[in-house]
């Protein structure tokens, strides 16, 4: 057998391994670290921020809320002060920063921050939230109705292993690879079978 297919066989055994690792990883369930519950009301024509901090791929949240009415449900990859910075500068001469209208506006100005979006028509919402990288993740809620709509929620924290996603990405690119690098050894494996069948045939 060719030294240098040796050698191939050798790093796509390696690469199938850690591809298989990866795969593994990926697949353990994230595990709920704890949970938070809370419930208040929301005036007409206002936003809130329910939450914020900084997430990683090895943490996120589940979130649930249920509302008596319809609220918009937003999470920005932005922080709060980002958003109350912006409604300040853009209108300076207002004190009322919480105004749904100035943030449906920095929402228009600023699309690339909303990671995701919904809202609580059907009385109830849930979201699973797992980042791809360290994010500064902030949950609002917006009422752009003309009354004020009463909310519970439920927030739980998950921790993983590693970053499922991306583990798993890694590992369909890496274990093509290994397996490609192990062809040429596997064929050679079975030339050789092959041949040392043929000759003990002949020889009987």
């Amino acid at each position: 057998m060719k030294r240098w297919t040796i050698l191939l066989g050798r790093g796509g055994t390696v690469l199938l391994s850690i591809g298989l690792a990866l795969l593994l990883v990926s697949l353990i369930p994230p595990a709920q670290r704890g949970s938070f519950s809370s419930g208040s009301s929301i005036y007409r024509e206002t936003w809130r921020r329910l939450f914020e901090g900084v997430q990683t791929p090895q943490q996120g949240f589940r979130i649930s809320i249920t509302a008596n009415d319809t609220l918009n449900v937003y999470l920005l990859e932005v922080s709060s002060q980002t958003i109350t910075s912006w409604i300040s500068e853009h209108y300076s001469g207002s004190i009322n920063w919480s105004n749904s209208t100035y943030f449906e506006e920095f929402l228009e100005e600023n699309p690339e921050s909303i990671a995701w979006q919904k809202d609580t028509r059907d009385g109830r919402v849930e979201y699973e939230y797992i980042p791809t990288k360290i994010t500064n993740a902030t949950f609002i809620l917006s009422n752009p109705s003309s009354k004020t709509v009463t909310y519970e929620y439920e927030r739980s924290i998950i921790g993983l292993v590693g970053p499922a996603r991306k583990a798993r990405t890694l590992a369909q690119w890496i274990m093509p690879i290994g397996l490609l690098l192990t062809l040429p050894q596997i064929i050679d494996l079975y030339k050789t079978r092959k041949k040392d069948r043929s000759s003990q045939l002949v020889s009987a």
